[in-house]
């Protein structure tokens, strides 16, 4: 099996993630109820990404897979899941199937 080279460690990318978190207000649990609540962060970042060939406010393609890792655990925290949507705006996965998982993650 050939070596696959890693690009940056995994403790700097969490490292890196935590401190985006941090800077943006995302670890602030009023203001990340008041985004979920508003329906800001309630939208496929995938789809939201892809429709871009560059978006604005960010330096690099690292940066925003940053903020969209940001974004996909923020949905996980509020909504329970990740949201994915068909071309046609319709919610891929629902929260009701993982409310009734055989074997859920308990932390």
């Amino acid at each position: 099996m050939d070596k696959v080279k890693m690009v940056r460690p995994m403790s700097a990318i969490t490292r890196e993630l935590i401190k985006h978190m941090k800077d943006e207000k995302y670890l602030d649990r009023v203001n990340t109820t008041k985004l979920a609540v508003d329906g800001n962060i309630h939208y496929d970042r995938g789809n939201f990404v892809k429709s871009f060939d560059d978006v604005e406010g960010y330096d690099s393609v690292y940066e925003r897979d940053i903020e969209t890792l940001s974004i996909q655990i923020l949905q996980m925290i509020h909504y329970g899941y990740i949201i994915y949507e068909t071309e046609n705006g319709n919610l891929i996965r629902h929260a009701n199937k993982y409310l009734t998982e055989k074997n859920p993650i308990n932390y």
